[in-house]
């Protein structure tokens, strides 16, 4: 197979001389293109939520999650990357769209000396026929059913009906088996508990992210602790504060694995 150059009638090219080098450029632009556009780790808790919630909203309503370690992460984003196109530019998503081939992302958050990550992916065709290869792939659930909802740190993203309408909106809430903890905590802390206990526990609790789920749940968790309070007569109860303040919209930010490599080959060599 060869190529007529209309310059030049006499030049031709082989084909399969110039395949070899196509086919290194092509793999050296795609490991340049996971390196330049690797994620951002979310170090926030608030803005991983928002930034999920964000998603499923977008439809990316099909999950599936894990954790791994800082040195392996880079390999994971690159076999995401390859597999699920997680790393596609607008125009990609757009063209796959159309094409009914789906698309997915992956959103990483470092905590605790690891990094947790959430796999989204976009929900299959209305027949059931799935659209994305990682229907076929990965062991997928889905954000609308009630048993298989987005969990992060024991609260877990609901849809909640908006005030006076028949509407409904994403929101995160804490789970069940979250909530019942904080309402046995607060009657054995104001039964058994210091002062200090107290103050200790209201500043745990107005530390959840404020989210309009949560926002609610920690309103009736504050109304238990002042019955509480007053069925015990604690004169030494302190009072939970009046507002709990709202997450507003938040800016992307982040680490890169490059910097989150660095800190922690410093912090071994620290303790070594």
């Amino acid at each position: 197979m060869t190529f007529y150059h209309p310059k030049n009638p006499d030049r031709f090219s082989s084909f399969y001389s110039i395949a070899p080098n196509l086919i290194l450029v092509s793999i050296l632009f795609l490991l340049a293109r996971i390196y330049m556009k690797s994620p951002l780790i979310f170090t926030s808790r608030p803005l991983l939520m928002q930034r999920l919630c964000d998603a499923v909203i977008q439809g990316y309503t099909h999950w599936v999650a894990g954790s791994v370690d800082i040195g392996r992460c880079q390999k994971l984003v690159k076999k995401f990357d390859i597999t699920y196109q997680i790393l596609a530019d607008r125009n990609l998503r757009a063209n796959r769209t159309r094409a009914e081939l789906g698309n997915a992302r992956l959103f990483l958050w470092y905590t605790n000396g690891t990094i947790r990550w959430w796999l989204m992916v976009t929900a299959p065709k209305k027949d059931g026929h799935a659209t994305h290869a990682a229907h076929s792939i990965e062991k997928l659930h889905s954000a609308m059913t009630r048993n298989k909802r987005l969990e992060v740190d024991g609260y877990e993203l609901v849809q909640i009906p908006k005030k006076e309408t028949a509407d409904t909106k994403w929101t995160w809430r804490m789970t069940e088996n979250k909530y019942q903890n904080w309402r046995y905590s607060i009657i054995d802390t104001v039964r058994k508990g210091s002062s200090n206990n107290m103050h200790q526990m209201l500043y745990q609790l107005w530390s959840s992210p404020g989210f309009a789920g949560i926002r609610s749940q920690v309103g009736k968790l504050a109304a238990l602790y002042r019955a509480e309070v007053q069925r015990s007569s604690r004169k030494d109860a302190p009072m939970p504060p009046k507002h709990l303040p709202y997450v507003r919209r938040l800016r992307d930010g982040g680490v890169s694995v490059a910097q989150l490599l660095k800190k922690s080959t410093c912090s071994e060599s620290e303790q070594s």
